[in-house]
Formats: structure tokens, C-alpha cells, sequence
């Protein structure tokens, strides 16, 4: 049943009281109580982080429906632009889509198609075209947003994380994000399930080695939250999918990746129960962690796709642990927060990576939330993970 929220004006009556009183009562008092450190989340954060936080979850626990139908892509002009570039990226060709991915495809209807990409340059540098200059360095960037939301739009908050690397690398003078399709579930129509997002993350690969020219190994594949499942999921379709013109990237960065939308971790010990105080998403006890986000995604495939297919839950308790899950993975960089929900995720990629042979650094900052590198007010853990993450990319 539709919640009378969801109607004006109430929706607006309701959105005006939230916002007053967060502002005249709840911060205030949030400032008075954070006093003290030990009444603080983490007792190394300052009062300004703690509230940032508090302040985080009271959003994610609205209770309006903020959803929406994603909308068509369209061309964005260089004068919207600042150091950036638009470009359209053309469909993967038909023989490309295999496997696995190709058999999900089928089952949701789903057709590769033409999408936007942004080139992110650094500060004060001119735009000289899409090709590659011998030995050129790159970043693929997959954002995140649960699968439903956020954009590649520069304008967008999770371009923080490479705007970063522009900021602090040497070696890289541009970057490319991919701006895939978005998915959407009930109360708006099924759309875009997996694997859309999916193709079009291969899509991005394909024009980066085919059309910018540039060399698999200088292209670093990159992904924050749900955007680093995808980029998991791109490897993986290389490796298992060998293609001459198309083999795995140089390396592979991760930065709170999501790769359980089964939670299939979610005992009292487990990060995902643990860290609910501390990181930026809220849920009630025993609910689905971004129930909207897995159900569209999924779409019309079943619930146990969530739990046990490797492109999707790829440390899901559940997946087959078939001798060589991660095997072919190139030399992998993971950020994650001490304090974040999703931790478990990470940590998982993590012991399963090395255990198969796969060089693998590690950069948990203990006091750190969900996807720390996009939130500038996320100092000083943001601007040393990013120098670390910069030094290793300079090094390849």
C-alpha cells in the first residue's frame, strides 16, 4: 500500500519537518552529547564527523520514497563541463556477449546499447582527443550507488575518487567513467537488470583498448561500492572469456566494493551488524541492506541468482567455491573503512584473492566509513589513501 507520504502535499509538509528539525534540534543536541569523545561513534572521530555521520544515517532512514525511473541518456555540452569531456560509447558487438553473462541476458531481456562516458582531465589541461599517447596510464571508474543511483557526471560525488588521483598521480593525466545504465524495480517498472550494467562496463573496457588505443596493461579498472562489484564482474568476464583484442586490465582498484547482495554475513560478529553504528547507512534489525538496490538489480531473476551467481555476489557464503575463483586476476588495490558496514565484503575478496595467488594490498584505515575517498570532509584518512593508492598506480 502506497504511504500517504507519497502524496503533496504531505510528501513536502513531511521533508520540511525533517529538515527543520535536524537543523534547530537534532544537530544541536548531537553537538552537546558528542562533547565528551566517549559518547562519540568512534572515539578518534571529531564532533563535525560524527555529526556528518549521524546525520547521514537519519537521511537513509526517510521515510519517503526518493526512487525514481532512471532517465535517457542525453549529450552534455562542453560549456556544462570543467576538466571534463563527454563522449557516447557504442554497444559491445554480439559476439562478445558469452557466458555467463550472455545466459543472464537472455533471462532478463537485456540488450547491450549506445551510453554516455566522461573523460575527467586534470586541472587545467586541454582536451586533445580520446587516443592514447605511447605508455599512457588510465583509470576506468564504474561510480557507485547501489546500482540505482548517481551518475558519471563529474558533478557527481563519487567523482572525488578520481578527481583525487588527477590531484596526487604523476603518471595519470586523465581518467574515464562510464555513466551505466541504472536499474529500477517496484513501484516503477522493471528496467535495466542485470546484467545491463554489466555490458556496459564491458562496453566502456572496449572502447578504452579499441578505440583510445590504449595498452590493457596501463588501464587501471576501478570502482567504489556497488560500481567496484562491477568492476569484479569486468574482470572476471575477461578472464573467463578470453578475447585477443580484449585481455584483463594492468590492475584492478576497489574501494568498498559491494560483493554480497545475499549479506550473507550477518551474525552478531559480522561487520555488517557490528559497524551499524558507525557508517553511513542505517537499516532496521533483520531488513535487507539495500533491499531496492538488490531487487532491481536482480529484476525478474530469482533471489538465489543474489546468492549463489559469481558475478554477483562474488564472496556471497553461497557462491560454489570452485578452485580458481579469482584466478587470472591482475594485481588488485582494496580500500575499505574499519568502520563501515560492508567491511566483511572486502575483507573476503581479500583472503580469497591471496589465497589463490593474487598480489593483493590492503588499506583499511580503522576509523573510516563507507566509501571514504568521495567525501572531502573525510580527512585526513581521504588525502593519505589517495597518495598510497596514486604512488601504487605510478609504480605499474
Amino acid at each position: 500500500m502506497t504511504s500517504i507520504l507519497e502524496y503533496q502535499p504531505f510528501k513536502s509538509l513531511y521533508l520540511g519537518y525533517f529538515v527543520l528539525s535536524l537543523v534547530l534540534i537534532k544537530v544541536p543536541l548531537w553537538t552537546l552529547a558528542y562533547i565528551p569523545r566517549s559518547r562519540r561513534p568512534r572515539p578518534a572521530w571529531t564532533i563535525k564527523r560524527s555529526i556528518i555521520v549521524r546525520t547521514a544515517k537519519e537521511l537513509f532512514d526517510l521515510k519517503v520514497d526518493l526512487t525514481r525511473e532512471p532517465a535517457p541518456a542525453v549529450e552534455v555540452s562542453d560549456s556544462r563541463l570543467t576538466d571534463a569531456k563527454f563522449v557516447w560509447i557504442e554497444p559491445i558487438p554480439s559476439e562478445l556477449l558469452r557466458g555467463e553473462v550472455a545466459r543472464a541476458a537472455q533471462l532478463t531481456d537485456v540488450r547491450p546499447v549506445r551510453i554516455p562516458g566522461y573523460w575527467l582531465l586534470k586541472k587545467g589541461s586541454q582536451w586533445t582527443g580520446p587516443k592514447a599517447r605511447p605508455g599512457e596510464k588510465t583509470v576506468l571508474h564504474m561510480h557507485g550507488g547501489a546500482f540505482y543511483i548517481g551518475t558519471a557526471n563529474p558533478s557527481d560525488v563519487t567523482a572525488n575518487f578520481t578527481r583525487g588521483i588527477l590531484s596526487h598521480s604523476r603518471s595519470v593525466e586523465r581518467t574515464f567513467a562510464v555513466d551505466y545504465r541504472l536499474a529500477a524495480s517496484a513501484p516503477h517498472p522493471i528496467t535495466n537488470s542485470f546484467p545491463a550494467a554489466l555490458l556496459d562496463t564491458i562496453a566502456a573496457y572496449r572502447y578504452l583498448v579499441e578505440d583510445a588505443e590504449f595498452e590493457p596493461q596501463n588501464i587501471v579498472v576501478a570502482g567504489d561500492s556497488a560500481g567496484g562489484n562491477l568492476a569484479v564482474g569486468l574482470v572476471r568476464f575477461l578472464v573467463e572469456n578470453h578475447t585477443t583484442s580484449l585481455p584483463p586490465p594492468g590492475r584492478l582498484l576497489l574501494v568498498s566494493p559491494w560483493l554480497d547482495l545475499s549479506t550473507s554475513r550477518h551474525d552478531p560478529q559480522s561487520s555488517m551488524v557490528r559497524n551499524e553504528p558507525t557508517d553511513i547507512f542505517s537499516s532496521e534489525p533483520g531488513r535487507m541492506f539495500s533491499k531496492y538496490g538488490v531487487m532491481s538489480l536482480l529484476g525478474p531473476l530469482d533471489f538465489e541468482e543474489a546468492r549463489t551467481n559469481r558475478y554477483i555476489s562474488p564472496v556471497s557464503l553461497h557462491v560454489e567455491s570452485s578452485e580458481g575463483l579469482f584466478a587470472g586476476y591482475p594485481e588488485t588495490y582494496v580500500v575499505a573503512g574499519g568502520a563501515e558496514r560492508i567491511l566483511d565484503d572486502s575483507t573476503a575478496l581479500i583472503q580469497k584473492m591471496e589465497a589463490e595467488g593474487v598480489k593483493v594490498v590492503a588499506d583499511i584505515p580503522p576509523d573510516a566509513v563507507h566509501d571514504l575517498v568521495v567525501f572531502t570532509w573525510h580527512e585526513p584518512e581521504r588525502t593519505e589513501v589517495l597518495l598510497r593508492i596514486s604512488g601504487w598506480i605510478d609504480d605499474m
